[in-house]
């Protein structure tokens, strides 16, 4: 009833102000959500770049060796959206399908699981200490950490 009264009594002066309103809201937007999701190891690594295939592969639990190093997976879980973009973008399953996949392997071949880290600098550390290793991060994360280096931009919302 509120909006009734004042578009009876100011009718020129609430268009633009929703206009003003609904600029502010997608300018915000815009601002918050602009990210990629990098694949990402230590600034020190000998590797330049690695391909999706590749990751794809080292996540799944294939041993990988690139550029004489063995390399090591370490699950980025700081992020619920990461996750869902990683698995979503590099290893195309569902969470379930993931662990699945990953416990089926483990079963029949041996090996271990990725280690999963939720806290960011603890994953930073293991990443700069562990000679092959390789994560996911987003953008900002990167940029604000100079010891790292992107291997690959997996997605980033401008190129949906």
């Amino acid at each position: 009833m509120g909006c009734d009264v004042l578009m009876n009594k100011h009718p020129g002066k609430i268009i633009p102000i929703v206009i003003c309103l609904c600029l502010i809201f997608v300018d915000g937007m815009a601002q918050t959500t602009q990210r990629s999701l990098l694949l990402v190891c230590s600034a020190d690594s000998p590797l330049s770049s690695l391909s999706i295939t590749d990751a794809r592969k080292i996540f799944l639990g294939i041993p990988t060796v690139l550029d004489d190093v063995r390399l090591v997976p370490l699950l980025n879980t700081s992020d619920t959206l990461l996750a869902e973009v990683f698995l979503q973008k590099i290893i195309f399953m569902s969470r379930r399908d993931y662990e699945q996949q990953l416990l089926s392997r483990v079963f029949r071949l041996g090996g271990k699981r990725p280690p999963e880290y939720e806290n960011i600098s603890e994953l930073i550390d293991v990443l700069l200490n562990t000679p092959g290793s390789i994560s996911f991060m987003w953008s900002d994360q990167v940029a604000d950490h100079k010891d790292l280096k992107s291997l690959r931009v997996v997605w980033s919302n401008s190129n949906n």
